[in-house]
């Protein structure tokens, strides 16, 4: 009964990781498309890119940290105590 508790939260938690993650590289591709004289430096949109690729890598963070099964095989996989 657990878990299904913790369904919404954990759902809540990936799509703000998601828009936390993706928001700033869309708004700056938007912006760059619409705005003919904005400049926005190379490093900065390298910057928001691996932002967002930063989520892929998240996503099994959050769900290894509430879903005990998920945890169990990890620390099996990995040898841990």
């Amino acid at each position: 009964m657990r878990v299904l508790c913790l369904v919404p939260e954990v759902l809540l938690l990936f799509a703000g990781a998601f828009l936390f993650c993706w928001t700033p590289f869309f708004v700056l591709h938007i912006l760059r498309a619409r705005c003919q004289v904005c400049h926005i430096p190379p490093a900065l949109m390298s910057a928001v890119t691996w932002l967002g690729y930063a989520n892929s890598a998240l996503n099994p963070v959050i769900y290894t940290i509430f879903n005990t099964e998920f945890r169990k095989f990890f620390k099996k996989f990995l040898h841990l105590p």
